[in-house]
């Protein structure tokens, strides 16, 4: 069968989401048939271990318009992201994630905006359905970015997202494997809008990122687009060194005014501290040291191991 080149691709990054996947499609279809306009659902399975890239093989059998891509193995969000936008045709590309907490109703919206002349369009979860504690960690994370980066948006962690064709285009120029979607759309100086938009609870399955993992996945980003921790690092230095220096001055002081006064258990304690600094300071040192290590080795970020789709129409 033939489809006609769309004008809009919807990129859904998938991860152990078979519950949510009928639906997901059935509401995408819903919201984007009566815009009128072509479009295509790109699924990119991310080596899920439940049965998602079987569903959605299911799935396509219905609907046309789905196209599966199945990675070789587990890969992570962003590659399978931009898997996605390799594989995308549509002159606006739109990504959403699979959890459905992002309802595709509004996708519209973005579409919207981005007509205004905007080149990427950021959904922002205004009323977000998290726990306390995510949302308290993404204000954080966002204030942190956002002060690296000097964008002024307000959710820089929404999954949801559109994009003109001349941006997916040059973020798909990238070789690096340290990218972070809203660093690298600063970084190209496009112009970015932002729309609020609804947000809602999990439909089905489990979150995949736990607090644990959360913050590991935020302090990845932070390295891959920033030495900030670095200079933080050495700030700490310096301070821990002066009341390093403040202490021996006040055990020197002791020792000649008390005589044989003692100072073990202060001295033990800051040695303790200051090996823990350093341990630190190695840490975040060897995360940068990694990070060349991996550019160096020149592997693809990601690899396709199939793609279920039809073949387009024919233009000419």
């Amino acid at each position: 069968m033939s489809l006609e080149t769309p004008e809009i691709s919807i990129v859904v990054p998938v991860f152990n989401e078979a519950p949510n996947l009928e639906r997901l499609v059935d509401e995408i279809v819903h919201a984007m048939e009566p815009m009128g306009r072509a479009f295509e659902i790109v699924t990119v399975d991310d080596g899920s271990r439940d049965n998602s890239f079987a569903v959605l093989a299911t799935i396509r059998e219905r609907e046309p318009r789905l196209r599966v891509v199945g990675l070789a193995r587990n890969f992570g969000q962003n590659p399978a992201t931009y898997a996605g936008f390799a594989q995308a045709r549509g002159r606006i590309v739109v990504t959403i994630d699979a959890d459905l907490q992002n309802p595709p109703s509004e996708i519209p919206k973005l579409v919207e905006k981005l007509d205004e002349g905007f080149d990427v369009v950021q959904g922002w979860r205004e009323q977000r359905q998290d726990s306390v504690l995510r949302r308290m960690a993404s204000r954080a994370i966002n204030g942190t970015v956002s002060k690296i980066t000097g964008s002024e948006i307000n959710d820089l962690g929404s999954g949801i997202k559109a994009y003109r064709r001349e941006v997916i285009d040059r973020l798909c120029l990238s070789t690096h494997h340290a990218r972070y979607l809203p660093a690298e759309t600063a970084w190209l100086g496009v112009k970015v809008g932002e729309v609020k938009v609804a947000h809602r609870s999990r439909a089905a399955g489990e979150s995949k990122y736990g607090l644990f993992a959360l913050l590991r996945v935020n302090f990845d980003m932070i390295v891959s687009i920033s030495t900030a921790p670095v200079k933080l690092v050495g700030t700490a230095g310096a301070l821990i060194s002066l009341i390093g220096f403040g202490m021996t001055v006040r055990i020197l002081f002791l020792r000649l005014t008390m005589g044989n006064f003692n100072e073990l258990a202060t001295v033990s304690a800051l040695l303790f501290f200051l090996a823990g600094v350093q341990m630190v300071c190695i840490s975040i040192l060897c995360e940068y040291v990694s990070r060349i290590y991996v550019e160096v080795q020149q592997r693809p970020y990601y690899i396709v191991g199939s793609v279920l789709e039809d073949a387009p129409a024919d233009d000419t």
